[in-house]
């Protein structure tokens, strides 16, 4: 009697144990305990929480696609208008008065440079005299990018940085510094400054100036070309391109040239012809470090893009070729077909947004792990934008490149606890540190979540 009902209630537990869990999702991935405090304030989260996105992978989702097959050409073909949008413009799309105001702005203010120096008193009004904006547009035609280049607030290479002294001010925060970008960039040229070694531009994401032997011309042929939807994506940082002397990060795009080879991708690099027109040059990408466009919007595969970011250092409009929040970002979903804006509020907004700021704190980590899809998930607070990927004991787990967490001294001034890297941390990333607290993290500050797709 005692063996059959043991045997009753076995096969009770079973049926409750299947109905219970047969159907459910596996439960969040378990992380090895934290290790020991390596000094005082350090953020728990960097040695509690893996710094690989791999660790944040479900089983029964990390290969499946974010959104329908049916989606995919039209997603292509939305990536190709928006990121050619320059060469289908007749005119400048910023009138002169926005040009000039960051000229106006630091003729008050000529702030610092390198070395923590005092930039001369006539910095920018010498620069706004070389710049020979009464002619604007002196210029407008269509061109590319043949080099790792950057968009500059005005026409010098030199920073412009706010008083070093205060807390999150200078390096890598040059205010002259727009944006990178990487070669193979439809850009329109508006125009030339007096001596004509430098050019204003303007690319789908920003305007700028950069200098005239970073960009070649093109003609109806290359633009045809180059904007095509047959598209092949670098997916390694430092991919090198020694046909043509380059080296290409994530985030880069060249047309295809032929089919996939064993050896790796061909592909249609521009240089610039002694004319200053481009020419296009056939180069292969190395087999693993390029994809043929888009990729497969899986959480694995923006998983393995992502790492290819993992630690490196912060910064600020991708100065010296290193990243901010939203360049990180905004390179990460570029393989998989998806050209978001440049800046962390627009991207916020990429794809519709789902408000979060008036909800009190437990309620807004809830929502994003409710209704957010890891790794297609953007977490937005200003000034800074986060990628979403799953959960650490019921919390959100986002992926950012983040230059420091806000604290407060003993005399109530405001400072910086400087990570300068991508990482993976909570929304609570230094509360337990005595300079951050509960008051300072980032959690108080998120505004809203943006998903850019949903799997099926």
């Amino acid at each position: 009697m005692n063996r059959a009902l043991r045997r009753f209630r076995l096969v009770v537990l079973a049926a409750f144990l299947l109905a219970a869990f047969g159907c459910a999702k596996p439960p969040p991935p378990s992380f090895a305990p934290p290790t020991p405090a390596k000094g005082k304030g350090e953020v728990e989260d960097l040695r509690v929480l893996p710094q690989d996105l791999n660790a944040y992978l479900r089983p029964d989702t990390a290969d499946k696609p974010l959104y329908p097959q049916e989606q995919i050409g039209l997603r292509l073909e939305s990536f190709v208008q928006e990121w050619s949008a320059p060469w289908h413009m007749a005119k400048p799309g910023y009138p002169r008065k926005a040009v000039e105001e960051i000229f106006r702005r630091f003729e008050k203010s000529p702030g610092f440079g390198a070395g923590g120096r005092r930039n001369p008193a006539e910095f920018a009004a010498s620069l706004h005299a070389a710049a020979g904006l009464g002619s604007y547009p002196n210029v407008v035609r269509k061109a590319v990018t043949v080099k790792n280049t950057n968009l500059r607030g005005m026409p010098t290479a030199s920073p412009r940085f706010a008083d070093p002294s205060l807390p999150g001010e200078g390096y890598p925060f040059d205010y002259l510094q727009h944006t990178a970008l990487p070669p193979g960039t439809p850009v329109l040229v508006t125009h030339a400054s007096r001596d004509g070694s430098w050019l204003l531009a303007e690319s789908a994401l920003t305007f700028g100036w950069l200098p005239a032997t970073d960009v070649a011309y093109v003609d109806d042929t290359a633009m045809a070309a180059l904007a095509t939807t047959r598209l092949a994506a670098v997916i390694k940082d430092q991919t090198a391109l020694p046909e043509v002397g380059l080296t290409a990060d994530v985030g880069a795009v060249f047309p295809l040239a032929g089919p996939p080879e064993a050896s790796g991708l061909p592909v249609l690099v521009p240089v610039r012809a002694p004319s200053g027109t481009a020419d296009l040059r056939r180069v292969r990408l190395p087999a693993g470090a390029a994809a043929a466009m888009p990729m497969p919007l899986t959480p694995r595969n923006v998983a393995g893009v992502g790492n290819q970011f993992m630690g490196k250092v912060y910064g600020w409009g991708g100065i010296d070729g290193k990243r901010d929040c939203s360049a990180l970002t905004h390179d990460l979903f570029v393989p998989f077909g998806l050209y978001l804006p440049r800046n962390s509020a627009s991207q916020a907004a990429y794809g519709g947004s789902v408000p979060l700021g008036d909800l009190p704190n437990e309620q807004k980590e809830a929502t994003i792990v409710s209704q957010g899809v890891p790794f297609a998930t953007l977490v937005w607070m200003q000034g800074h934008i986060l990628v979403y990927v799953g959960q650490y004991k019921g919390r959100p787990v986002v992926y950012h490149d983040i230059w420091g967490l806000r604290t407060f001294g003993e005399g109530g001034r405001d400072g910086r606890l400087v990570l300068g890297r991508a990482v993976v941390t909570t929304l609570r990333a230094g509360e337990e540190a005595p300079a951050v607290g509960p008051s300072h993290i980032l959690l108080n500050r998120i505004r809203s979540m943006s998903i850019l797709a949903r799997p099926n």
